[in-house]
């Protein structure tokens, strides 16, 4: 009797344990850094450097979590979050370091390009003590620069 109780209670913890699993990320991994060209109604045309870092541990199923971050022509880096439902991406950067901070909220499609990369048009808004600043930049993903392992020569 005691046998039953004590497997009937490690199948039902088993059982519980299984249902709260969640499903493995499996959607695209957008990871990398993006060289785009922008334009707003505030600054006129510029250029970024935009980084997408996944955060496996956060992404489930389709869904995929990102440390994203903005690099300006003068260094100055502006950090956030994007979020990707397949290939539909909406990010948010946080403008200042302020606690009352201003935000830019974007939305775009990435997508391969005719050269294979990685590309998308992050359509944006930054909000301002006024009506706000509306633009668009497109981004195109870097070639990967992984050092390739030197091969040595066989000695004889």
């Amino acid at each position: 009797m005691k046998r039953t109780i004590i497997a009937s209670l490690l199948l039902t913890v088993s059982s519980i344990h299984i249902a709260e699993a969640k499903p493995n990320f499996v959607g695209a991994n957008y990871s990398g850094t993006y060289t785009c060209k922008g334009n707003n109604n505030k600054v006129g045309s510029y250029q970024v450097q935009a980084k997408l870092m996944l955060n496996r541990a956060a992404s489930r199923g389709n869904i995929g979590i990102y440390d994203f971050h903005v690099e300006t022509e003068n260094s100055f880096v502006y950090k956030g979050k994007a979020v990707a439902n397949l290939n539909k991406v909406a990010f948010t950067l946080s403008m200042t370091e302020l606690s009352s901070s201003e935000f830019s909220t974007g939305i775009a499609t990435i997508q391969k390009n005719k050269a294979g990369k990685y590309a998308y048009t992050n359509h944006y808004y930054e909000i301002d003590s006024n009506i706000g600043t509306y633009g668009k930049e497109y981004c195109v993903a870097q070639a990967n620069t992984k050092a390739k392992k030197s091969v040595k020569p066989a000695t004889t």
